[in-house]
């Protein structure tokens, strides 16, 4: 079953949220931090970058595994990002893939999240153009899946909401004119490619971002030197945090009661160390780098059918 609502229809009243289930906990555990690892964190690539080379030149092929953990369990869950070709010409896969481990896998129903975004790459713009983005959530054989299509052709965006029975909610919306569209994962490589201006530090940024109504923008730090100094204090491993970010998102998306997310990059714009603060049963959520590997530029990935279907050409 599918319910469409038309531009200027009024969408259902939203409902009161229930206290966080065991569901949303390994959601904040994965997609929370992994929030860290797709936005801010690539942002020192500009201060340092001594060549241009294209977006798609400089991360296609790169893989980060991340350990997630707070203060009562250090290691509660592993994180990937890839940068990826498809099988469609001009279409590139960014993903964040997560899920707990050992025990908590088990107590939590061995749940598996993964964000994609399909993007093309603009030559003339040099950067990548978000076109579908979703999160997938898989549990014992069903699916759920909120997904965003960006119609450029159309000028429309597309947001979809499919349950584990299949029925599906649709929302359209106008594209705004002048307005730059990115999902969090574009976003992540348009800020470390330098599509938004070299970054120094002492610097604030307002990025354009559009997942949700109410959030159309992030503001995003660079502390000065100065209060640089105090952060590096508190690392007993100070190698590669070179820089200190911090930036703030909506609630809802890392299970926070503040939204706020700092954490180090190195000066070839790594992630080494982020906080997702204030969230809610555990404090302060953590995720430390363990590897980075370059993988073979060449290898192609396969874009679902059900995606497929969505991707709208200009």
């Amino acid at each position: 079953m599918t319910t469409i609502l038309q531009p200027g229809q009024k969408a259902p009243e939203p409902r009161v949220r229930a206290p966080m289930t065991r569901r949303e906990c390994l959601r904040f555990f994965i997609g929370g931090w992994g929030l860290f690892l797709t936005v801010p964190i690539f942002g020192a690539q500009a201060a340092v970058k001594t060549e241009r080379r294209s977006t798609v030149d400089q991360f296609l092929g790169e893989e980060l595994i991340f350990h997630i953990g707070y203060w009562l369990i250090p290691h509660c869950g592993t994180a990937r990002t890839c940068f990826e070709k498809t099988d469609l010409d001009g279409i590139y896969r960014t993903s964040l893939e997560g899920r707990a481990v050992d025990f908590i896998d088990a107590l939590l129903g061995r749940i598996r999240y993964t964000y994609e975004s399909y993007s093309q790459y603009s030559e003339a713009e040099d950067r990548l153009r978000p076109v579908v983005f979703q999160l997938t959530k898989r549990q014992m054989g069903k699916e759920k899946r909120k997904r965003i299509t960006f119609d450029y052709s159309a000028r429309q965006i597309i947001f979809s909401r499919t349950r584990s029975n299949g029925e599906t909610r649709i929302r359209r919306e106008a594209m705004k004119k002048d307005r730059i569209y990115e999902d969090y994962l574009t976003l992540a490589y348009n800020f470390r490619h330098g599509y938004y201006g070299p970054l120094m530090r002492g610097r604030s940024y307002q990025l354009p971002i559009y997942i949700r109504k109410r959030m159309k923008s992030l503001k995003l730090q660079i502390v000065s030197g100065e209060e640089e100094k105090k952060y590096r204090q508190k690392e007993s491993v100070k190698k590669d945090k070179d820089f200190f970010l911090q930036f703030q998102v909506d609630r809802e998306d890392v299970s926070s009661a503040s939204g706020e997310i700092e954490g180090w990059v190195s000066s070839e714009a790594i992630p080494i160390k982020g906080t997702v603060k204030d969230v809610i049963l555990v404090g302060d959520l953590r995720g430390e780098l363990i590897e980075r590997r370059i993988n073979d530029p060449n290898r192609v990935v396969e874009i679902p059918a059900s995606v497929k279907s969505e991707i709208f050409r200009p």
